[in-house]
């Protein structure tokens, strides 16, 4: 039986819908995450499971039961709720505030459990100043300590983060998978998707009031499902057996012009992020494999000439690399070092503009220049433009599309 079960449940508030038609179990044991954008119902849904809020249609079942017929001590027992701010009138300490949340247990126990929380979060030598003159982080703390000091089953959090600075957000964090260790059902709103794959093992997402996505957290947070529901490109990148996102605008609609960069030693990252969130359809190399560029470029989905790391690059690898740039309309060559491992794509550089190819390069090859042969290469390069930055690059590639798109 689910410690939390909505069925089918609406909510709006004066006419305006919040919540439409959401189903959504919550298991006994859960750490579930909720993500969406503003307005898209995630602190609504967190009221209704509270029984804070009434659905217009569908129902609330807290261990089988409808929230409606649990008194209010008893659901406090069941549930504790973290909201987003929370405000006083009265200048109560902040240990006043958390001896709040024992209105619904009595006894001594709850002065050692008040103690053991206020000690378990770092927060004691604050406990006696008022509770009003307290930083907005510190009196997040002492919410969830309030919520805590109820002994609930499940602890609803909405945004629990958003006023902590990074050591304290991890903290916290580390705090909830603890509790859930022992046994704590977990349900947390999240605006950081990042921090949301870092702690979270499931989650749920919700668009325009609707449940869009639940499920393993990396299937929710696809690119797919992010591009539908934030109007964003975002890329998947793995680190040390951890994943974590990256995003851009969403893409303009596709250019014609046909970019080739020659890059490498991450030089070319940003770039080529730059040109895919513009539309131009990009190419690179050639890149050494698991080099920043490489990585970023098949993340990308953008065709490429890679070569084995740390090795010169081949004949085979520079005449594939040639025939990839053969179909561009533009080469760009970054501020990329020039070694004799990669002196074969200042010779690309020179084929492809005797070829007629316009090229543009970032100026100061000389000063990059470890082979004495580059800047050589370079000289005299027909239709050779030089830039001074990216920002410069992509400027000169926009007047290059606008001309060409007349």
């Amino acid at each position: 039986m689910a410690l939390i079960r909505l069925e089918g449940a609406s909510f709006s508030y004066d006419a305006v819908p919040a919540l439409k038609d959401v189903s959504l179990d919550v298991e006994k044991g859960d750490f579930l995450c909720m993500v969406g954008p503003n307005g898209s119902g995630k602190s609504t849904l967190l009221k209704l499971m509270d029984g804070m809020l009434v659905p217009d249609e569908g129902s609330i079942l807290l261990g089988g039961r409808p929230a409606s017929q649990y008194r209010r001590r008893d659901l406090a027992r069941k549930l504790a709720i973290v909201p987003q701010s929370y405000a006083l009138d009265f200048d109560f300490t902040a240990r006043e505030v958390v001896e709040m949340g024992r209105y619904c247990h009595r006894g001594e126990a709850g002065a050692r459990s008040v103690a053991g929380i206020l000690d378990r979060l770092g927060v004691v030598e604050l406990a006696d100043r008022p509770f009003n003159e307290l930083s907005g982080g510190e009196r997040q703390m002492f919410v969830l300590a309030q919520a805590l000091a109820q002994e609930p089953e499940a602890l609803l959090l909405d945004e629990p983060a958003s006023h902590l600075d990074v050591s304290h957000q991890l903290s916290i964090f580390d705090l909830l998978v603890r509790l859930n260790a022992e046994g704590m059902t977990v349900v947390c709103v999240l605006h950081d998707l990042n921090l949301a794959l870092l702690y979270f093992k499931e989650a749920a997402m919700l668009y325009e009031g609707k449940l869009f996505a639940a499920g393993a957290i990396e299937e929710v947070l696809s690119p797919d499902s992010l591009a539908s529901v934030y109007g964003v490109e975002a890329q998947v990148h793995k680190h040390a057996g951890r994943a974590y996102l990256t995003f851009s605008p969403r893409r303009r609609p596709a250019r014609k012009l046909k970019v080739h960069l020659i890059c490498g030693g991450g030089t070319g990252a940003a770039l080529m992020r730059r040109l895919v969130d513009l539309g131009y359809f990009v190419s690179v190399g050639v890149v050494n494999a698991m080099d920043t560029d490489e990585v970023t470029a098949r993340e990308l989905g953008l065709p490429l000439v890679a070569e084995a790391p740390f090795t010169t690059i081949t004949e085979d690898a520079y005449r594939e690399n040639i025939e990839l740039a053969g179909s561009a309309d533009v080469a760009v060559l970054t501020a990329v070092p020039i070694g004799s491992g990669n002196l074969k794509n200042v010779n690309a550089v020179r084929e492809l503009a005797d070829g007629g190819m316009p090229v543009l390069a970032i100026a100061g090859i000389e000063g990059r220049d470890f082979t004495e042969e580059a800047s050589g290469l370079l000289a005299g390069v027909p239709k050779l433009g030089l830039v001074s930055s990216d920002d410069e690059a992509v400027g000169a590639l926009e007047e290059i599309w606008e001309s060409s798109s007349c």
